[in-house]
């Protein structure tokens, strides 16, 4: 089953975790110039021995194979390495804080569409003027891997009628090439395309949305059974149960070849859970106290914690004025 074949691409290892965490630190100071820190630390431990930590292999260095860091001058790069623990720290003095645009960059694979940041500012010193505001977006979500799942599906049938037949040889007499593949789009394929697209509309990826993708997938037991029973009502003769496990094996191959394509294309289908996310926090410091910001104010500093599956849909905005008394 399709369904079962997608949790493949959750980690099976489940005693090894990566836990990544990024903290964001942005100071504006009076005549408008920016400090600007940002850190990434990985941890890699043993969930079955107490959260132990252990050796980062190169493949499992997130930091590393997805990241790509600002360089040269004026940014400052420090970097630690220990069993089980990669960090590295970038700081720089900035000339405005819309110089830190971009400096967060994230793809988890070469033709992915990166995570990023965007940042704008506006400064008047003269006047005690401070204004920002900095968007962590990320369009590599569940739903866009969920959209190319089901449009790449679309023109398998093909594919999934040449595995049918085969898996059903020698078992008894299989319908028509032709009418196999009709009863693949039709049954199945169609119906998923065209329930991801409806989601994929909405503008927001939040809980309701992962609750619905979640329900989607459950749903594909389903068709897939109703795609079954089509298969052996055009199979007469044949034992509907040969019918169902030839169905079964052909969409289990597709929907390997299908995961793999979205693993290449850095498009997870599902986010991972608990300390397997990966957690932000980011702190702004404003030279004058903060009048309004879209979290918890304490005088001149503001703090936004998040996890990165805020970062889809439209993404984690971070927003601050501040005007001097």
């Amino acid at each position: 089953m399709l369904v079962a074949v997608s949790l493949l691409a959750l980690p099976l290892a489940g005693c090894l975790e990566n836990r990544v965490s990024v903290e964001l630190f942005t100071q504006i100071h009076g005549d408008g110039t920016c400090t600007r820190r940002v850190e990434y630390r990985l941890e890699r431990v043993d969930t079955n021995k107490g959260d132990a930590r252990v050796d980062i292999r190169p493949e499992d260095d997130v930091l590393v194979r997805w990241h790509r860091f600002p360089s040269g001058e004026p940014w400052q790069v420090r970097e630690e390495r220990e069993t089980g623990l990669h960090l590295i720290v970038l700081e720089a003095l900035l000339p405005t804080p819309g110089a830190a645009d971009g400096d967060f960059f994230r793809a988890r694979a070469p033709r992915a569409q990166p995570a990023r940041n965007v940042i704008s500012a506006f400064v008047d010193a003269e006047h005690g003027l401070y204004e920002y505001q900095e968007i962590l977006r990320d369009p590599s979500s569940p739903l866009a891997a969920a959209r190319a799942l089901s449009r790449t599906a679309l023109k398998r049938d093909g594919e999934f009628a040449d595995g049918f037949a085969e898996a059903l040889a020698g078992k008894g007499a299989g319908p028509r090439e032709s009418d196999v593949r009709r009863a693949y789009r039709e049954r199945l394929a169609e119906p998923f395309a065209r329930e991801v697209a409806l989601l994929a509309e909405r503008p927001l990826y939040g809980p309701r949305e992962r609750r619905d993708l979640d329900t989607l997938f459950d749903r594909i037991d389903d068709k897939q059974n109703d795609l079954a029973d089509r298969l052996a009502a055009l199979s007469p003769g044949t034992p509907p149960e040969d019918v169902a496990a030839a169905a079964e094996s052909s969409f289990n191959a597709l929907g390997e070849g299908l995961l793999a394509q979205l693993e290449e294309a850095g498009l997870p289908l599902f986010t991972p859970e608990g300390q397997g996310r990966v957690r932000f926090r980011a702190t702004l410091v404003m030279p004058v106290p903060i009048l309004r910001a879209n979290a918890c104010v304490t005088d001149d500093t503001v703090v936004w914690e998040f996890d990165e599956e805020d970062l889809f849909g439209r993404g984690f905005e971070m927003k601050a004025l501040a005007s001097a008394p």
